[in-house]
């Protein structure tokens, strides 16, 4: 499911990665756009790039959170790979960068996806002047937000915020960052999140009236209601994809979480009464 790529797939910094009013971001997980030469491409492009610290599962979580959103068929960036990279290949990121590096090889995981043009992160797109309450209707109606609330669920997502899904136009939005499936960067060493808070969830009741809400449930919970039956299929093909990216016992340990998230009425109860 997912490529992990070598130091030789890497060709250097490209540029700091930049919030919609054009600062550079700079904040406690390290993030930049470099150039990656994917698997069967003949010239480098610009990827996002972001380090996770070496005591943490995210580059697990964004492989489990990359491929369930590709089972469900939920738009996220057309490429990804884990990108091990030495301190040497690192820019100057303006913080130390040793709490990143594995202390046995000297690298660090990274999670690397292709840049896509023309999107921002939806929150950036709020604060405009021309964002309007349709475009927040059409976002709450797309099968996009259903879908991934549904998914968010079964991994455990807690941190869809809405600068966690990119915004194309009116009818395309893309999902990004998946690194606290479980409940968060730290599950496999104590336990998943059996309350993992579902921010979608929680968007759309913040957002929508009474009716509008109850009617936005009714449609996610029958979107995974259908897709059920995939669920058992996709964790079996996940066993696989992790297997050298997480000991055994972790995987058992996050494929029965999802497997318990996924069955029954388990999303319906996590939504509460329809009205």
């Amino acid at each position: 499911m997912i490529t992990v790529l070598t130091q030789d797939s890497y060709r250097g910094f490209s540029a700091p990665l930049t919030t919609a009013g054009g600062s550079v971001n700079v904040g406690v997980q390290p993030i930049f756009i470099g150039r990656v030469l994917w698997p069967g491409s003949s010239s480098p492009e610009d990827a996002v790039i972001k380090l996770y610290r070496s005591d943490t599962c995210g580059p697990a979580n964004e492989v489990i959170g990359y491929a369930a959103n590709a089972e469900r068929a939920v738009n996220q960036p057309k490429k990804s790979a884990i990108l091990l990279l030495s301190k040497r290949e690192l820019p100057d990121l303006g913080i130390d960068l040793d709490d990143f590096l594995d202390s046995h090889t000297g690298l660090t995981a990274c999670w690397a996806t292709s840049l896509e043009q023309g999107t921002q992160p939806f929150k950036f797109v709020r604060r405009l002047s021309s964002f309007s309450s349709k475009k927040l209707t059409a976002f709450f109606k797309s099968r996009f937000c259903r879908i991934l609330a549904a998914v968010d669920h079964v991994t455990g997502n807690n941190d869809r915020h809405d600068g966690n899904y990119l915004y194309l136009d009116d009818l395309q939005y893309l999902a990004i960052d998946q690194g606290c499936v479980g409940g968060g960067l730290r599950w496999h060493t104590t336990w998943p999140d059996r309350h993992a808070r579902n921010e979608l969830f929680h968007f759309a009741q913040s957002e929508l009236s009474a009716l509008d809400f109850a009617a936005w449930k009714a449609e996610a919970i029958m979107e995974h209601e259908r897709s059920q039956h995939a669920w058992s299929l996709f964790l079996g093909k996940l066993r696989v994809a992790l297997t050298g990216i997480l000991e055994s016992g972790e995987i058992d340990m996050i494929v029965e979480y999802m497997q318990e998230r996924a069955d029954g009425p388990k999303f319906a109860v996590s939504c509460g009464k329809l009205i």
